[in-house]
């Protein structure tokens, strides 16, 4: 059957069913109000109409149903899994297009393992899959007029890499493009965008096209890598009758946006969950009222299932609710020391739940992320003394419209089993301290903050396991003016490799990102975390903290065999940090007052750091001074395992690690 074919089908069908049902309750009115001849019989017919009316609301849903099983029995006979060409002919195969459109209810994502729903609206779906040359999107877009997908180098238009493509008399056309401001996108000199299938069906423009990750155009292209990439959008309800100039493509007026996504975020597979052995507990929000503001945290605390022995979590996934797929940004799942203060409540917050001792990242899904399996030999414990009793979820919604209709009850699902693996998974906290110690200076373009994992931390409890640790799986995390986050394992002063890493971090999209293949951590290694901020925009200084005002600099790393050791952090030295200032003493007391020298005597430090004369220049003078400095230890074990004379410890930075330099290669096919 050809695609025509095919929406005639469902027309027929859903036309029918509907004509009948309709024509049976009219019939039900007529003899209702057949013999009405008092107001008491008046009575008695209108209460038999409200039933009448709910029983035509059952037999719609009913026919809802009906219509989905006959759709699926469709396909499954490969009725509806045919597209158009370019050409206008049909094709088939696995490279046709399937009609299935993101309408209503979890779209459809066939063969491909990544999706967002690009707005609020639900009018822009982006399907794609990679490997690890190309990579190929999917554009399900409510117009049957242009679309528009392109990459940004910080979510505006300028210096973004777009792809316009359209529907027009049956001819598909895509067109690579590079937009030099807030106008028309020039065409490239390149064209290296490939067009696979296009078609409309008469409400939407569906294209799928490919393009490879390293273009061979480097001046008019951006690579896309495993960091955020911040992808911008666009659609028109009209076709342009040229490629460019006046009648090119036109203004897409309110019809555009700009989403965070990881688009490389490796996937894991639910192999060896056996359902018989698997249980699942889902954490949701109680049908929260989302805020009419730009960006909303919400906080939820839950109890863990209550369990008479040890199982493991195997699994996580997002429960989204049908119709939000645009305003639910991400989820975090935190977990809360087991003994500490019990959480309560559902309620806004800041980027952190409000509980102090709720801090540790198990759990993390964003925009993208289709949930993801443990390795098949580890396990996140529950049920035993040292596990978590209670978790506070966070939710970040987004609504730049600022509708204040929304309601949500999304969450995450997690899979566990009384069937144990082998390795029970830990979760390690890299990076800075939080301490308003942590100090960002106003006027910097790129200023960097960097915390390390000593050896004589990390030493002692590797060797009460007897064994490395495998890292999995990791989680970073800064606040607002946070751009940069990277974790750096030195191995003999010789960086490894990188146990996580974002270059264009963003702090609304926090994800859990696996490793592949796993990264050793061995005795004797240490971990150097810089986070790098920009601060153009501000005038006095940031300090670290828990609020979305404050900034943080962590890396949560997820490995197996779980030990010990909870925390290996530092926090740049603040008495070495004044002294750039000329402040020799002050009275210990933050931001506190000056005592030495006694020409500053009795100064706020805070108004001296706020009015000092910030440049660029002066910003990465201040990042050079920090960074030559000392830094106080915190080596922080589970409860009853603290190492004694390490933590609180000033040390000397990490000297820079020596990086072995690879031979720089051509992308394939330049």
């Amino acid at each position: 059957q050809s695609q025509g074919s095919c929406e005639r089908w469902w027309l027929v069908i859903v036309t029918m069913a509907t004509f009948a049902t309709f024509l049976l309750a009219f019939a039900g009115i007529g003899s209702l109000f057949a013999d009405v001849r008092g107001q008491d019989q008046y009575l008695n017919a209108l209460s038999d109409l409200r039933q009448l009316v709910t029983d035509i609301d059952g037999t719609l849903q009913e026919l809802k149903a009906d219509v989905q099983d006959i759709k699926a029995a469709l396909q499954q006979q490969n009725i509806c899994t045919q597209g158009n060409s370019i050409d206008g002919t049909t094709t088939g195969g696995t490279d046709g297009i399937t009609p299935e459109l993101l309408i209503s209810g979890p779209p459809a994502v066939g063969e491909f393992t990544h999706h967002a729903v690009m707005d609020e609206n639900d009018r822009y779906l982006l399907l794609w899959k990679f490997d690890s040359e190309t990579i190929t999107f999917e554009a399900q877009v409510q117009t049957t007029g242009f679309v528009g997908l392109g990459f940004s180098p910080n979510g505006g238009m300028t210096g973004s890499d777009v792809i316009i493509g359209w529907v027009k008399d049956g001819q598909a056309y895509i067109t690579d493009r590079i937009a030099e401001g807030y106008f028309q996108p020039r065409l490239d000199a390149s064209q290296d965008v490939e067009l696979l299938s296009g078609y409309e069906n008469g409400t939407h423009t569906v294209l799928r096209f490919r393009r490879k990750l390293r273009p061979c155009d480097t001046v008019d292209d951006r690579e896309i890598t495993e960091d955020t990439q911040r992808v911008i959008w666009s659609f028109n309800d009209n076709d342009p009758d040229d490629l460019d100039g006046p009648n090119g493509p036109r203004y897409h007026g309110s019809n555009r946006g700009t989403k965070s996504i990881i688009l490389l975020l490796k996937e894991t597979h639910s192999s060896g969950l056996q359902d018989g052995n698997v249980l699942t507990f889902d954490m949701r929000n109680p049908n929260v009222n989302v805020p009419s503001a730009d960006t909303t945290y919400w906080c939820t605390a839950f109890q863990l299932p209550v369990l008479d022995r040890k199982h493991h979590v195997v699994r996580v996934e997002p429960i989204i609710q049908p119709g939000n797929e645009g305003a639910v940004h991400h989820i975090l799942v935190y977990q809360c020391t087991a003994g500490s203060t019990t959480p309560v409540g559902s309620q806004k917050c800041s980027n952190m739940p409000n509980q102090r001792n709720c801090r540790a990242v198990i759990a993390a899904w964003a925009v993208g992320g289709q949930g993801y399996t443990y390795p098949d030999h580890v396990g996140f414990s529950l049920g035993t003394d040292d596990d978590p009793e209670y978790v506070v979820m966070e939710t970040h919604f987004d609504n730049p419209k600022r509708l204040n209709d929304i309601r949500d009850s999304s969450g995450i699902r997690f899979y566990y089993t009384p069937d144990l693996r082998q390795y029970d998974a830990g979760i390690l906290e890299v990076g800075i301290s939080i301490s308003q110690n942590h100090v960002i200076p106003p006027m910097a373009e790129s200023f960097d903050s960097t915390a390390f994992c000593f050896k004589e931390c990390l030493n002692p409890f590797l060797q009460q396991l007897g064994e490395p640790i495998h890292v999995f799986a990791t989680m970073l995390h800064a606040h607002k003016v946070g751009v940069g986050v990277r974790t750096k394992l030195v191995r003999n002063g010789v960086m490894e490799t990188y146990v996580g890493r974002d270059e264009n971090y963003d702090f609304n999209l926090q994800e859990t990102r696996f490793l592949d293949p796993e990264i050793i951590i061995k005795e004797g290694d240490e971990l150097i975390t810089e986070c790098r901020y920009r601060t153009t925009h501000l005038t006095g200084f940031t300090l670290g903290g828990t609020a979305t005002t404050d900034e943080m600099c962590q890396n949560y790393l997820q490995y197996y065999p779980r030990f010990k050791l909870d925390h290996c952090d530092s926090l740049p030295d603040i008495n070495h940090g004044l002294t750039f200032f000329g402040i020799q003493q002050t009275d210990g007391i933050w931001p506190g007052q000056v005592i030495k020298p006694d020409s500053m005597a009795g100064q706020s430090v805070g108004v001296i750091l706020n009015q000092y004369p910030w440049t660029r220049e002066e910003a990465e003078r201040l990042d050079q001074h920090i960074r030559g400095g000392p830094v106080k230890v915190k080596c922080k074990g589970l409860p009853g395992f603290n190492l004694a004379g390490i933590t609180g410890q000033l040390k000397d930075p990490l000297p820079e690690p020596t990086v072995l330099v690879t031979n720089s290669t051509v992308p394939s096919g330049c």
